[in-house]
């Protein structure tokens, strides 16, 4: 069974299409210098309408997770169970993301460092997930 394919908008078009090159794009607010993450139309810190698009490091930290055994879409199934993730980015936004390879049991991953990688997801789609590093 497929998964459920990302809705594409001309909004958040710049994060899709670079997933798909392999980079995870945030936006920049160029009037105050913060990184805004998920895609939107004015900075969240100061309501300017200047956000541009730049390429984030990848890097991040787990700041919360879970084990995942019942998925909320037969597509998952196969992965199950499977960690997914709360990370804060080195520029400061957080992104929610599966941890391929992470361990489902035993220990916590809070505090880990993780680095972005680009995982397919359907037809011509990866998505963003994370690995321990």
């Amino acid at each position: 069974m497929l998964k459920p394919q990302p809705r594409v908008t001309p909004l958040n078009r710049p994060f899709w299409d670079g997933c798909n090159d392999g980079k995870l794009m945030v936006q920049h607010c160029d009037e105050c210098g913060k990184h805004v993450f998920y895609p939107r139309a004015c900075c969240p810190f100061c309501q300017a309408d200047a956000l541009s698009w730049t390429q984030a490091s990848g890097q991040g930290t787990v700041i919360s997770h879970t084990t995942v055994r019942r998925t909320h879409h037969d597509g998952f199934n196969e992965e199950a169970p499977y960690v997914f993730a709360a990370v804060e980015l080195a520029e400061g936004p957080c992104l929610y993301a599966q941890l391929p390879g992470a361990p489902v049991e035993g220990e916590s991953l809070i505090g880990r460092s993780v680095r972005a990688v680009f995982v397919p997801h359907g037809p011509g789609q990866k998505i963003a997930a994370f690995q321990l590093t």
